[in-house]
């Protein structure tokens, strides 16, 4: 199997001489149609266009696990959980192409009202899985990017400050990061950690008291234990939120909350309200570029728009239907 991109000049030298054989960079999640349409948007140049077009807006990516199984994991029924030789190539796609700057200079920059950089690109990380330590540490130390990392922090307390080493194994895909472990990471350039709660809940569905406990007990968790007297993120779980949540992530002390809502991040965004990508298992070089670049954003804007002014119109249609046989026959029942 080849992979032209890792073998490109813009790649360092220990992701060039890998040349992985038994792990196909085509995932077959996504219908074979699709993909086509991805490869045609990329070739015609929309993609690019897109890029252009939301060049002084900044991209916030979303990972979840990266894993160097061979084949998916039946436990990832979302289909996050992204194999190693994939985002690889994903990640030297976007070095070449953007420049991948930290959520905390993006945040520095909006308080000092500077100009952010062209096509910046920010990488975050949901959950704080293990394989964040085996798998995608190293890869992001050899390329020179940054990231954020978002603990569920009674998942990292059910570990301690235990330590499994640095070599990856399956169990890795499952399990969180220890207290220890993601102490080590605070030592590797550009790695920082947010909050993604303590048990990962719906915070909509939860009563004001509720989302405050999750809150303020996650952020004090990390302060305690990884001793971060700097800002703190958080991630709102399932990108789901609410007034009451981001009101009690304001006064909790957070520096800014993320959600999975589409669309890229301009200099006038809500700090609480920024919008993420989510990146999938079955993004190909072509989907994941159309991804970055914010034309999947446009499309599902669009597709958003779409069904609900057709919902509208279609509810419309019935109240009238309604009216016009109650006019006729004296009943509002609809056949």
């Amino acid at each position: 199997m080849a992979i032209s991109i890792l073998t490109t000049p813009g790649a360092p030298k220990s992701i060039r001489e890998e040349r992985p054989s038994s792990v196909s960079t085509q995932p077959k999640d996504l219908p074979a149609y699709k993909r086509i349409i991805y490869k045609l948007l990329f070739l015609f140049g929309l993609t690019e266009f897109a890029r252009f077009c939301n060049r002084t807006k900044t991209m916030i990516l979303c990972y979840h696990g990266v894993t160097k199984r061979l084949g998916p994991d039946p436990e990832d029924r979302s289909a996050i959980s992204v194999n190693r030789v994939l985002f690889l190539a994903q990640l030297v796609y976007i070095r070449r192409r953007y420049r991948v700057i930290s959520l905390r200079e993006y945040l520095v920059k909006r308080e000092n009202d500077q100009r952010l950089p062209p096509y910046s690109v920010i990488l975050t990380f949901d959950d704080g899985p293990r394989n964040f330590l085996t798998v995608v540490a190293p890869i992001l130390e050899d390329l020179g990017l940054p990231a954020t990392v978002f603990l569920v922090t009674e998942r990292v307390d059910s570990r301690g400050q235990s330590n499994m080493g640095r070599s990856w194994a399956p169990v890795d895909d499952q399990v969180s990061l220890s207290w220890s472990e993601a102490g080590t990471l605070q030592f590797a350039p550009g790695i920082e950690f947010g909050s993604h709660t303590c048990s990962h809940p719906e915070l909509p569905q939860l009563n004001s008291s509720e989302i405050e406990l999750e809150l303020r007990d996650s952020l004090r968790a990390i302060r305690n234990n990884l001793h971060q007297s700097g800002p703190v993120g958080l991630a709102y779980p399932y990108g789901c939120y609410s007034e009451a949540a981001d009101r009690k992530a304001r006064s909790a002390g957070y520096s800014c909350a993320l959600t999975t809502d589409a669309g890229s991040n301009s200099t006038t965004t809500d700090l609480f309200r920024l919008r993420r990508a989510v990146v999938r298992r079955y993004d190909t070089i072509e989907i994941f570029a159309a991804r970055v670049s914010g034309l999947i954003g446009w499309l599902r804007i669009a597709r958003d728009f779409f069904l609900q002014t057709f919902s509208s119109f279609r509810l419309r249609r019935l109240r009238s239907g309604v009216r016009s046989r109650d006019e006729t026959t004296g009943h509002g029942f609809i056949r």
